[in-house]
């Protein structure tokens, strides 16, 4: 039961980062490999903020999440945007790049240890044969609440129904008046503030560090590619099954191959369903 439990909390944080990639993938279209970035900036501001400011958690917390959405929004409009007519190669390239540049600021400023955002929060909720520490159930029900709110953005706003067109169709979209422009900084506001979420919300349970984004990435994008491209809530039941699947694997199995566990169920689950658990099946 245990496993199963911080297979789910793990798995939260993991959903959190992939719906707001599959959000910037499917408006965007770019291979936004530096996503994992605006988590650990988000990771690492909270805990600088509490630890060495002393700052409330919950602002802290606030202020964590727009760091992320800030870095966002930075690669929308100084690097994606000025790059999107340039071969897709190049956009990979400079993601990379910006990558590297990022973690090695992050290194310089923070080191490389990782850290943790002390709270006054004590206690556990009893579940079964298992105990809870209320932080982690904070953290899965404000990833439930994130993740609930951009689904009804996306299908209940008119913004929303037009990020929609732009992700079915963008000549038509761009046809019909819409500004690009300022759909892409709403997808990068929108992904990268749920990822700047995710970090100030992972470094109350878990150790947070300036190299953590790439792997924060990679699991992301196992999620949208096991789940299927194009379902929020999709996305969500994804990144829980990575987290459990990396949860039972690493008490079970070996806890020095438990990063692989989602490669191995991602190419079972695209040999058995290739469109992805959670994907419409492409028709003739």
């Amino acid at each position: 039961m245990q496993e199963l439990i911080n297979g789910i909390v793990q798995g939260s944080v993991f959903a959190l980062v992939a719906t707001g990639l599959l959000l910037i993938f499917s408006i965007v279209r770019v291979p936004h490999f530096a996503h994992g970035e605006s988590v650990m900036i988000g990771g690492m501001v909270t805990t600088t903020l509490v630890t060495q400011a002393h700052l409330p958690l919950v602002l802290a917390l606030v202020l964590g999440a727009v760091s992320g959405l800030v870095l966002g929004l930075l690669m929308c409009a100084g690097l994606y945007w000025p790059l999107r007519h340039y071969p897709e190669v190049s956009v990979l390239a400079a993601s990379l790049a910006v990558v590297l540049l990022i973690e090695t600021v992050a290194t310089l400023i923070w080191g490389a240890d990782p850290r943790v955002t002390p709270t006054d929060l004590s206690g556990a909720l009893p579940l079964a044969s298992a105990q809870v520490q209320w932080d982690r159930v904070i953290l899965v029900a404000a990833a439930l609440v994130f993740v609930t709110a951009t689904w009804a953005y996306v299908h209940h706003t008119p913004r929303g129904r037009a990020m929609r067109a732009m992700a079915l169709n963008r000549t038509a979209a761009l046809l019909m008046g819409i500004p690009v422009r300022r759909y892409w900084l709403i997808a990068f506001a929108i992904g990268s503030g749920l990822a700047g979420a995710a970090g100030a919300l992972y470094s109350l349970s878990f150790g947070v560090s300036a190299t953590m984004g790439s792997q924060i990435t990679l699991n992301a994008f196992i999620v949208i590619v096991f789940a299927g491209v194009g379902s929020i809530f999709g996305a969500f039941g994804g990144g829980l099954l990575l987290g459990i699947v990396q949860s039972f694997g690493g008490s079970y199995i070996s806890a020095g191959y438990q990063e692989m566990f989602g490669f191995v169920v991602m190419v079972v689950i695209l040999i058995v369903k290739p469109q992805g658990l959670f994907g419409a099946a492409k028709t003739a």
